[in-house]
Order: C-alpha cells, then sequence, then structure tokens
C-alpha cells in the first residue's frame, strides 16, 4: 500500500513540475501571487499604498492585483499616456516645422529692412543637442546660411519670436514652484530651443577658488553668479556638486556649491524664462557671429511694443526628426518637456488651441478609443510632473494592452527602457535578475511616488502587461525600486 501511495504522489508531483514547466495557467498564476505577496510584505513598502495589475493579454485576464482601481500619482508613467496619444493622433513621421520668415522689405544691396520671425510650431526638439550632435546653435547657423544664399547681408530691425501656436501656460498645472529653475521643470510653450535651458560647463581650479564657467550656447540672454568652490577631495571631504537658483520671472541665475578641483568639462544645466526671448537672442546672437550684422534687439513678439509689420517672406523651414524618433527620446529619457509639448501638438492636429486643456480633451479620447475607462482619470500635465495627476493601474495596464493592437506598437515598445540596459533603467536590475535585458517598461519617481509600467516579452506568445504605482513609502526610494525589480523579475520566472 505504502509504495503505491508512493507511486501515486510521485506521479502527482511529476505532473505538476511538468504543467508548470509547460506554463500551466494555475501554476504560473500561483507563481505571480507568491510574487505580488513578496512585494506587499517588503520592509521598504511598510506603510505605502501599493497599486498593481499583472494583466494577460491574451484572455484579459488579470494574474494578480493590489488596489487596481483606485487613483495613484504616477510620476513619469504618465508619459506612457503622453507618447501613446501622440503616435496614434499624429502618427510616427509627423515632424514640426519651425519657419524664419522676414516682415519688411529685401532690397538688391543686400540689406534686408524689417523684422526677421522665427515662427515657433511647438517643436521640443529645436537646438536639443541630443539631435543636434554639433551643437545647439546648429539649426541658427544653417538659417544664417540661407540668408546669404538669398543675399542678405544685413538686418535693418529685430529678431523675434513668435509662440503663438499655443498659449503661454509656462508651468504644468500642479508643478510646484520650487522646481522653476531646475531642468524637469523647464517652461512649456510654441517656441523652444534647446529643451528651454542653458548649460553650464566647469572646469577646476585650484583649492578655494571658483571652477571657469562658459555657456552652451554662449549668450548673453543669462547673467550667472558663479559661487560654486574647488576643493581637493580627501577622506571625509567630498563636492557637494553644483546648486541652481534662478530670479522667478528672470534669467539671473547663481550656482553654489563645490566641485573638484581635477573637474574637467563637467556640464550642467537648469531651465530659463521665457524661452521664446531665449530662441530669438541666440538667433540674433548667431547671425552677428556668421557675420550678419543686426540693428535692432530681440524679443518676443507678444511682448514687444510695435508688432512686426510689412510682407512676409519665408526664408528658412527648419524640420525636426520625425515623431518617432521624439517619442524614443521621451520615454528612453523620460524628457518632461517633449511629454508636456506632443500632447499639445496632438491637440492642435484635431483642431484644438493647443493648451492643456485641449490636449486632456484629445488624450481622454483616444484613451476611450484603447479600452481605458476614463471616468475617474484626472490628467492635470503631460509629464507626470504635477502632483495632481490620478491614474489607477489598471488604467496603464489597459493602455498598455490597447497598444499592442496599434499599428504603432513596435515604436511605442522600443521607446521605452530596458531593464538593465539602457534609459531610466540603465541602472537597475542588478545581473541574475531575470528581467534584466527582457522587460520593456517605463520608470517613474517624484517624491514619495515609485512607478514601473511596461511589458514582459515572451517566446511565441504576446508580452505580459503590468502596472505598479507605490505612493506614500516612508523610506528611502531606492529601497521601494529594488522591491520592485525583484517583483518583475519574479514575474519573468513564473512565465513559460
Amino acid at each position: 500500500m505504502k509504495a503505491v501511495l508512493s507511486s501515486t504522489i510521485a506521479v502527482f508531483l511529476v505532473g505538476a513540475v511538468v504543467r508548470a514547466q509547460a506554463g500551466d495557467p494555475v501554476a504560473v498564476r500561483d507563481r505571480v501571487h507568491e510574487a505580488l505577496d513578496a512585494l506587499l510584505a517588503a520592509k521598504p513598502l511598510a506603510g505605502a499604498r501599493v497599486g498593481v495589475v499583472v494583466l494577460e493579454p491574451k484572455t484579459g485576464e488579470v494574474l494578480a492585483e493590489s488596489r487596481p482601481d483606485e487613483g495613484f500619482l504616477t510620476a513619469s508613467n504618465m508619459k506612457l499616456i503622453s507618447s501613446a496619444v501622440a503616435l496614434e493622433v499624429l502618427g510616427p513621421d509627423y515632424v514640426f516645422e519651425t519657419k524664419l520668415v522676414g516682415r519688411g522689405t529685401w532690397y538688391r544691396n543686400g540689406t534686408f529692412d524689417g523684422d526677421l520671425v522665427l515662427v515657433g510650431s511647438g517643436d521640443p526638439t529645436l537646438g536639443a543637442t541630443y539631435f543636434e550632435k554639433s551643437g545647439s546653435t546648429a539649426p541658427f547657423v544653417r538659417m544664417a546660411a540661407a540668408l546669404e544664399t538669398r543675399g542678405v547681408r544685413k538686418i535693418e530691425g529685430r529678431v523675434l519670436g513668435d509662440d503663438s501656436c499655443q498659449p503661454d501656460e509656462v508651468m504644468g498645472l500642479g508643478w510646484d514652484w520650487s522646481y522653476h529653475a531646475d531642468w524637469y521643470a523647464a517652461q512649456v510653450g510654441g517656441l523652444c530651443f534647446n529643451e528651454n535651458c542653458i548649460d553650464v560647463i566647469f572646469e577646476g581650479t585650484a583649492a578655494g577658488r571658483p571652477p571657469l564657467v562658459r555657456l552652451e550656447p554662449e549668450t548673453g540672454f543669462v547673467t550667472i553668479q558663479n559661487r560654486v568652490q574647488c576643493l581637493t577631495p580627501s577622506k571625509g571631504v567630498r563636492p557637494s556638486g553644483v546648486t541652481w537658483a534662478r530670479t522667478l520671472g528672470g534669467n539671473e541665475i547663481t550656482l553654489t556649491g563645490s566641485l573638484a578641483v581635477d573637474t574637467r568639462g563637467k556640464r550642467d544645466w537648469g531651465s530659463v524664462h521665457n524661452p521664446t526671448a531665449f530662441a530669438a537672442t541666440v538667433l540674433r546672437e548667431t547671425l552677428v557671429r556668421q557675420g550678419i550684422p543686426v540693428t535692432g534687439a530681440a524679443g518676443d513678439t507678444d511682448e514687444v511694443a510695435e508688432p512686426p509689420q510689412g510682407e512676409e517672406m519665408e526664408m528658412y523651414v527648419h524640420r525636426s526628426p520625425p515623431l518617432r524618433r521624439i517619442v524614443h527620446a521621451l520615454n528612453k529619457r523620460s524628457q518632461n518637456l517633449y511629454a508636456e509639448q506632443l500632447p499639445r501638438a496632438a491637440a492642435r492636429a484635431r483642431g484644438g488651441d493647443g493648451s492643456m486643456a485641449s490636449a486632456r480633451k484629445v488624450a481622454r479620447q483616444e484613451l476611450e478609443r484603447l479600452g481605458v475607462d476614463t471616468s475617474r482619470l484626472v490628467l492635470a500635465d503631460g509629464s507626470g510632473l504635477s502632483r495632481l495627476d490620478m491614474v489607477s493601474p489598471r488604467q496603464i495596464a489597459t493602455l498598455l494592452d490597447g497598444m499592442r493592437s496599434s499599428p504603432h506598437f513596435e515604436i511605442y515598445f522600443d521607446s521605452l527602457p530596458v531593464a538593465g540596459v539602457d534609459g531610466t533603467l540603465r541602472r537597475r536590475f542588478p545581473e541574475g535578475n531575470a528581467a534584466r535585458g527582457r522587460v520593456h517598461a517605463k520608470t517613474g519617481y517624484v517624491s514619495r511616488t515609485v512607478a514601473l509600467s511596461g511589458y514582459v516579452p515572451r517566446n511565441d506568445c504576446e508580452p505580459l502587461v503590468f502596472s505598479i504605482l507605490i505612493n506614500d513609502f516612508l523610506g528611502a526610494s531606492s529601497g521601494v525600486q529594488a522591491a520592485v525589480d525583484a517583483f518583475v523579475g519574479k514575474l519573468c520566472t513564473a512565465l513559460p
């Protein structure tokens, strides 16, 4: 009898193993639940609100969930919505066009009597060195060359920026004003340049002395108070890095902190006030450097006493990279300005005024078309920097699932950081984690918020979809991220 019983148990156990290895749905579900239990019990998450949905796309079955329909701050998981909406509305081959037009009279002696106007289209990439490898002013150098080709040798007038394609909203709804000098809170607008930031490059000098600084682009648009000190690192003495402060509504920048004496070519950057005037100023400065004198000042068409007059002549058209490349940069780099500008462009394409209110309307329409219930959705901004955003794990998981049926899914999927490999996941998912090199997912972080949502690819099968939103933890974010990474790694091992 014992022999028969032992044989029966052995057969049962072998059968269970075979079912698990073959991807038996019950076994997979059990392992996913075990992984979720471990996440919820992780010490760094003590006292936190944890929202999770793990979705099987083939059947629509939810394999595991925690607070699936509660609203959470999403941080940069909001970019999953912004990039999806942009791809669906504008298409991957869409390009922005920024035009240089002359308003005045051109004379055969090479003088243009009137104003040059840089007309924005909401392109967030104009002068972005991620795309312009020869420097932020490369588009303006090309504009100068185009003017020379037309025979223009002198501008008897001003250089103005026109941002009227979208309203002046400056910052996202619900953004903390203490962010105003930081690159990640760069002002939005119809005319952008160098991601609406100024770069500062530092060169170390001697201990107790300030480092040398230079600006990129080189411009008089901002003033720099350099209060950074160089020091010689030693045991117990380490450089603090650089802290930025900028006058609210102005461009007086104060730099404080410390750097090592051997610092070479360290680059830091912060936002500017009025990107439109910034673009016009740097364009004017570039024209002068390229040998085209400009007698008038630079400015924003919204702020000048006398608007441009005279016949309009198109001098040059700058075209952005195609949207597929912009979305790739948006999600890999988690670039907030891109995430703010693209939904506004989508709204304009649908007849809206380019405000965030019009962008919300279009975003809701697209989300509903993709199967997302938007009844309890709060979209305050496009980047997730706002603390007024409110999205549930189920809404994000449903979006990710819906995008699988989009003709643009491959572009969307490839734009997401790869665990342990690139983008904002490059330094996460250590060796040995099964998700490393496999999972494509979007990160998210603001104070007391960590998010990660994306796809787990599988052999000969649709990718598994997951969304993890964690709010209100009290410990270090690094511990929360490590627990999330461990959970996603277990998801990978739970699947066939």
